[in-house]
């Protein structure tokens, strides 16, 4: 639209610069990163990765439960499962308290796979954290707990039919309790970004 001299253009709204747009593309590319990772080490998929964590957890459980615990649709889940299963990487036994489902544990071989699974990840930890201070990703995992709970309660009352625009915070504003240093700024710039980008490009292509 044209406009007056010495007017500026109002810019539309942008999505890109809300919170949930941002989680949603950081949790894209964390995904395809640990993809890649754990088939490149593993041949392992994420979800398969994610289910071995969790059996290796409980010792013991559910399918029922896994398949909530790693957020999979139970078909999916089943096949993830019955994966694993061929692989010889996990086993199922009967369940004695519902005779309609089964329990899930790893094998000797498994536990073996878990440990390596649990080494990478830690790996891959290491190096998403290396640009922080301590404090910094301590304040981080803080903020990520308290906005995962909101996130279920926000589900749950979307879920009941309520009206989101009179739902209540669920606690004080996690930026109160931040622990970083006056003055310290946790913000990433498009070029430390692109660099970080870049820097996992290079530690994915290694041998």
């Amino acid at each position: 639209m044209a406009t007056r001299k010495g007017e500026q253009a109002t810019k539309p709204p942008s999505f890109r610069n809300l919170m949930t747009f941002r989680l949603h593309r950081v949790a894209r590319i964390s995904e395809r990163i640990s993809e890649q990772y754990y088939r490149k080490h593993l041949d392992l998929s994420l979800p398969e990765c994610r289910v071995i964590g969790i059996t290796a957890g409980f010792g013991s459980v559910s399918f029922k439960r896994v398949a909530a615990a790693a957020n999979l649709e139970k078909s999916y889940a089943s096949r993830v499962v019955s994966s694993l299963v061929e692989r010889g990487i996990m086993e199922k036994s009967p369940n004695p308290q519902d005779s309609r489902s089964v329990l899930l544990q790893l094998t000797d071989h498994g536990k073996g796979v878990h440990e390596q699974t649990y080494a990478l990840a830690l790996s891959l930890n290491e190096l998403l954290q290396a640009p922080f201070r301590r404090g910094q990703v301590a304040d981080f995992v803080a903020f990520l707990n308290t906005l995962e709970q909101q996130l279920e309660r926000t589900s749950g009352m979307i879920e009941a039919g309520g009206d989101l625009g009179q739902a209540p915070a669920l606690m004080a504003p996690v930026a109160e309790s931040l622990s970083a240093e006056p003055g310290q700024s946790f913000m990433l710039d498009r070029a430390f970004a692109q660099q970080l980008h870049d820097m996992l490009g290079q530690y994915l292509a290694k041998d």
